[in-house]
């Protein structure tokens, strides 16, 4: 079956439970018999409840899933981000080591 199916019978159910209920109300209102209310059907309501919850985590897994080349590339940044940092920490390093060496060795 699909989605749409279901959900149309979901909706019929709903709709019919909606009926009864406004039945009820009205014969307790006229002072008459309520007709009794039909049999919830359980294992049907949990398997469209269960139906539902999944395609709503089918959603939301799919609002951020990312293909394998994006993520892809946001690595290859990554890794040269980082060797950028840290080339450039070593470089600061250096000069710093050389500059007080420079000192110690010519003095002030």
């Amino acid at each position: 079956m699909s989605a749409r199916s279901d959900e149309l019978r979901r909706q019929r159910d709903l709709l019919r439970e909606n009926l009864a209920w406004l039945e009820r109300e009205i014969a307790a209102e006229e002072g008459g018999v309520p007709p009794a209310p039909p049999p919830p059907v359980l294992s049907q309501r949990l398997d469209v409840a269960a139906r539902d919850a999944d395609r709503d985590a089918e959603a939301i897994l799919a609002e951020f899933r990312t293909s394998g080349s994006a993520i892809e590339s946001q690595t290859k940044r990554g890794c040269i981000l980082y060797f950028a940092f840290a080339v450039l920490l070593l470089a600061g390093a250096a000069l710093a080591a050389a500059y007080y060496y420079g000192r110690a060795r010519h003095g002030p």
